[in-house]
């Protein structure tokens, strides 16, 4: 049974490309699941559920982590996903 989609990834039109060592993970846990259940829907298909299941809060965070160059994640946005400097 094959669960992979033929489709290459796009973003308004553009093929999106993922540099080898992002794709890397997405390929483990493919082999992952293969060795866990069987099967698995490919490496492409993980990507895009990964992508799916991504909030905007989660996207801004990861944004402001970066920018502020903060490797612990050690600040912990409320549930709106507001930083509430009152807690500091």
């Amino acid at each position: 049974m094959n669960l992979e989609l033929k489709m290459p990834p796009t973003v308004a039109e553009q093929s999106l490309v993922f540099p080898p060592h992002l794709m890397e993970k997405f390929e483990r846990a493919d082999r992952q699941l293969r060795e866990l259940y069987g099967q698995s829907p490919g490496a492409l298909t993980l990507v895009r559920l990964w992508h799916a299941c991504g909030t905007a809060t989660q996207i801004r965070k990861e944004f402001e982590r970066a920018v502020l160059d903060i490797e612990k994640r050690t600040l912990t946005p409320n549930e709106e996903g507001d930083f509430d400097e009152d807690c500091l």
